[in-house]
């Protein structure tokens, strides 16, 4: 008897261990190192509730779009890095299964559109997103249909699917803001691969092992558990594809920065980068044609990494060739708008002169442009299209 009641003491005293480890972790969520907070982002708040210790994106995989946000969901919050929180709303177009930032227009005069990424998206509450600050500067309603993990095929896609296609029968937009950012190459390969169209073989790696009912349950709702195993896969290069490995402060500007994917993502050496370039050309060239056939302008936004546009503050850490490499799609691009006479718009240099002044436009752990970058963006282009006559 002696026995069974201390291994009942035992078995209560690492129950109750467990569960205080399990509560503490929660706690310290927040403070934990960011590659573990990645990794546990997804675990349940508690084992009776949906509620994961991040919000679920809203996003999902889509073999014509490559991605898409949720339709017809009202207030629901989104995080950008995982210090980075936005309220998002979406609507269906159409009775699509895409949900975007914008109501469709009532009386089906889309006056003009902004096509793009999560740059597009905003990873702002809406009042600050660059779209609708430049909305109301130039007065002309834009309807946005950016979606987060997308490159131009997707742009060109959803240009058709939701204004241009004549069976919609539309009044066509008189100005279309075309947003790219130097992973839409990679995007569009992306694109490519899940519609098997792709003509670079993927890069092939190891089929993950099948796991057991049991584990798959604790990696959701055990927090002790998703810590353990992310700590056991610290030389896992996918466990720090998205963390900043360098931060540089000076005055009021503090940014994180150097994540390996942008390396990854925007080198042109590739060839599934450079296959990616050809789609993007392509899907530009086919929405310019109609957007001027229906006597629209259209317009190229060319938007920066953080690395570039704070170049001063990055270099010493990233060198010289690193931002070339980031800044080789862009440049590529530039050459491409002036060899096929695009209309285009290089953010670069507008911001970077804000950049040297002390202005804080990103935010300081994330890619996106924060209130006051969107508000840049949208006053740099105000200026641009008064420039060019729109």
């Amino acid at each position: 008897m002696k026995l069974l009641s201390r291994l009942a003491v035992v078995s209560i005293s690492i129950i109750f261990a467990l569960l205080l480890l399990e509560i503490g972790v929660r706690l310290l969520y927040s403070n934990l190192p960011s590659s573990l907070q990645i990794a546990l982002r997804f675990v349940h708040q508690t084992p009776f509730t949906e509620a994961r210790l991040a919000p679920l994106p809203l996003w999902r995989e889509d073999s014509t779009f490559q991605t898409v946000v949720a339709p017809e969901v009202r207030d629901v919050e989104q995080i950008g890095s995982l210090s980075v929180r936005f309220r998002v709303s979406t609507y269906a177009w159409w009775n699509g299964h895409v949900g975007f930032r914008t109501p469709p227009p009532e009386d089906g005069h889309v006056k003009a559109v902004a096509l793009g990424d999560s740059h597009t998206f905003c990873f702002t509450n809406d009042q600050d997103c660059w779209v609708n600050l430049l909305s109301a500067r130039i007065g002309v309603p834009i309807a946005n249909l950016g979606q987060p993990v997308t490159g131009s095929e997707s742009h060109a896609r959803r240009y058709y699917s939701f204004v241009a296609n004549p069976m919609l029968g539309l009044r066509q937009p008189r100005l279309v803001l075309w947003q790219f950012f130097g992973n839409d190459y990679n995007d569009d390969y992306g694109l490519a691969v899940l519609n098997g169209t792709a003509q670079t073989p993927p890069i092939l790696t190891s089929p993950a092992a099948p796991e057991s009912p049991l584990v798959t349950w604790l990696r959701q709702y055990s927090a002790v558990f998703a810590l353990l195993d992310a700590l056991r896969r610290t030389d896992d290069p996918q466990m720090t594809l998205f963390v900043d490995p360098y931060r540089a402060s000076h005055g009021q500007i503090d940014i994180t920065f150097g994540r390996r994917y942008l390396a990854e993502a925007f080198d042109m050496r590739q060839a599934r980068n450079r296959e990616g370039e050809q789609l993007s050309q392509a899907a530009i060239l086919r929405t310019r044609s109609l957007v001027e056939a229906n006597g629209g302008k259209f317009v190229v936004i060319l938007m920066p990494t953080k690395e570039e546009v704070y170049r001063h503050l990055t270099e010493p850490y990233l060198g010289a060739a690193y931002l070339d490499q980031l800044a080789e799609p862009r440049l590529r691009l530039l050459a491409f708008c002036a060899a096929q006479q695009l209309t285009c718009l290089d953010l670069t240099s507008a911001l970077t002169k804000r950049a040297l002044q002390g202005q804080q436009l990103f935010f300081r752990d994330d890619i996106h442009l924060n209130a006051l970058g969107n508000q840049a963006v949208a006053e740099i282009i105000a200026d641009f299209l008064a420039q060019h006559g729109d």
